[in-house]
């Protein structure tokens, strides 16, 4: 059994998890009346429409459902689905890559499971049983429906998605796993990100310190200073790349600093964009330090 589908339009919507909202025109191609009773539809991103292994080719982004349509069909009727797929930042940022690894459009290939009953005749006749459809592009003999969307009108979409209001970052520690004495300084960080999703400013600000800090007394040094910094960055061969280096590292923690709270210093007012800003640098330079440690202090 099997049904065309065209695509008619891709919607984007941020209120919460943002979604992809993919609308189909769908065409019973079979001479018997089909009611559709489920359609899951796996979702895979590429950078052109011809793939020749599609699950070594095009990135698996997860898995579609049908939010209106199905119903009955007559023999070469046709009629509207919508698709909906939730994507979280990592996903959109992952179909970014794909995008730009081409010529700037964006391809969608859609593997349909669908599920649906013959009947003798369209409305309430007999039953004849359970069918699983093959639903394929009006040009694609692949079981993989492909999909374009232009590239001005995925730029559109990525806004209507919230992509850019978001900052996503790995400490890149690959390459270095043998390293001992980061792992407290990456708790540090993680309780960072916990205060800075739960809304406290100074207690984020606070424990990025407590990461430099860690680091700091590893080397034998009260505090992360230029001192401490340039133990740390002693495999950075360049004295001048290395002195500067040290500067930015302490100015950086002196405002991490901000966040604690010292007897007889008074307390500086901080809000989001604080944390914020002290977390992002927080994190950069610790993927920094991890790279270009050339000994980890020992435990």
């Amino acid at each position: 059994m099997q049904m065309t589908a065209n695509l008619d339009s891709v919607f984007a919507y941020n209120a919460g998890i943002p979604k992809l909202s993919f609308n189909l025109k769908v065409k019973n191609d079979t001479d018997k009346p089909l009611a559709v009773l489920n359609v899951i539809a796996e979702v895979r991103a590429a950078a052109s429409s011809s793939i020749s292994d599609i699950h070594k080719s095009a990135y698996f982004i997860g898995y579609g459902v049908l939010e209106s349509g199905g119903g009955q069909f007559s023999p070469g009727s046709e009629d509207h689905w919508r698709l909906g797929l939730p994507l979280h930042p990592y996903e959109i940022q992952k179909i970014e890559e794909v995008r730009k690894a081409g010529d700037g459009d964006l391809f969608f290939h859609i593997y349909f499971f669908c599920t649906a009953v013959l009947m003798e005749k369209p409305g309430t006749s007999p039953l004849v049983g359970m069918a699983r459809v093959d639903i394929r592009g009006p040009a694609s003999s692949s079981n993989y429906c492909p999909f374009k969307i232009a590239q001005s009108d995925w730029t559109k979409m990525l806004r209507d998605l919230g992509y850019g209001s978001y900052f996503l970052m790995e400490i890149p520690l690959r390459g270095v796993p043998a390293k001992r004495g980061m792992e407290k300084a990456l708790e540090h960080l993680k309780g960072a990100w916990a205060h800075f999703e739960e809304g406290n400013d100074d207690e984020t600000l606070a424990s990025c310190y407590k990461a430099f800090e860690y680091l700091a007394r590893k080397r034998k040094v009260k505090d992360p200073d230029q001192n401490a910094f340039e133990r740390l960055l002693d495999n950075v061969a360049d004295d001048e790349k290395r002195r500067r280096l040290k500067m930015l590292m302490d100015y950086v923690c002196r405002f991490l600093c901000l966040g604690r709270h010292e007897p007889g210093i008074e307390a500086v007012y901080l809000d989001e964009k604080d944390s914020e800003y002290g977390l992002i640098l927080c994190q950069a330079t610790l993927a920094y330090l991890a790279k270009s440690m050339k000994q980890s202090p020992s435990k």
